[in-house]
């Protein structure tokens, strides 16, 4: 594995598993209501799918290198995942059943954290190949990456909103890590949290009147919402544990996150009505949720 794949995928999961203190049976055939998972449950990061409505679970790759970050095409046909099983973290693209089907970044420097736009033409992600960290986009066959951000900070974690003009991400630009929307070309960049706190993770809501996100400006990890405008903040959970990576069920009922509160991390889900938290029988980090 090169250093560079080090440096960047260790980094990433760093910040997962220092917040939040630290073999798969099921179908191939995907089912309905499927949540994407990043686990190294087997002592590797692989790529799994959670059956919500059977709690099925199917292990979609198995490599020697880490799997991270999967994220669903729109019409459900492919997966991009990153991965460092060529050395560099770099960017793949999965049929539905794991399959690698081909290479979409191959360079020196580490791309991760793919989303597929809306419509499927392009994937944001992010990627140290200037320097630091920046958000990029490509066309979903991994030509054509534009860079869309260009400052001293790091910018991470890109979310589309549902109708494609815009994007969220987390930034320390300013010198804290807050969430931030901007255009889909990477102009008109607005900041929408300011707290001493750190907020990351940001996740668009289906109907794009919200965005979820991780902050401990509490002085513990746990998930948040708000308008999509930055406004009107609300914490959705408060455990003595870490909660992160909020990821949105299609129908903008429920969010999927990570969190240590039963031990290592694992997979649990929260009714936005009601704020019933409910554990599954995964372990990991959730990544992208899709019906069909």
């Amino acid at each position: 594995m090169g250093s560079t794949a080090d440096v960047g995928l260790i980094r990433y999961l760093t910040f997962i598993l220092v917040v939040v203190g630290l073999s798969c049976s099921g179908s191939a055939t995907i089912a309905a209501n499927q949540l994407l998972v990043s686990s190294d449950q087997t002592g590797n990061w692989e790529i799994y799918s959670l059956s919500l409505d059977s709690s099925l679970v199917f292990q979609m790759t198995r490599d020697p290198g880490h799997d991270t970050d999967p994220a669903w095409s729109p019409d459900g046909s492919s997966i991009v995942i990153a991965s460092t099983r060529q050395g560099d973290l770099e960017l793949f693209l999965l049929d539905k059943e794991g399959s690698i089907v081909s290479q979409l970044t191959d360079n020196e420097f580490t791309d991760g954290q793919p989303a597929w736009s809306p419509d499927g033409e392009h994937i944001a992600f992010k990627s140290d190949r200037t320097g630091d960290v920046e958000i990029f986009v490509m066309r979903s066959d991994g030509t054509q990456a534009t860079q869309l951000t260009d400052n001293p900070g790091e910018d991470w974690n890109p979310s589309w909103s549902p109708d494609g003009t815009s994007l969220a991400f987390a930034s320390n630009r300013n010198g804290n890590w807050d969430i931030y929307t901007m255009n889909s070309d990477g102009t008109q960049a607005t900041q929408l949290t300011d707290n001493p706190g750190e907020d990351w993770n940001p996740s668009w809501s289906p109907d794009g009147k919200s965005i979820a996100f991780a902050s401990n400006r509490n002085g513990n990890w746990d998930i948040y919402t708000m308008n999509s405008d930055g406004t009107q903040a609300n914490q959705l959970t408060d455990n003595p544990s870490s909660d992160l990576e909020p990821v949105w069920s299609p129908d903008g009922a429920r969010l999927a996150f990570t969190s240590n509160r039963n031990g290592g991390l694992a997979v649990f889900l929260i009714d936005i009505s009601g704020q019933t938290v409910t554990a599954t029988s995964q372990a990991g980090i959730p990544s992208d949720w899709r019906l069909g």
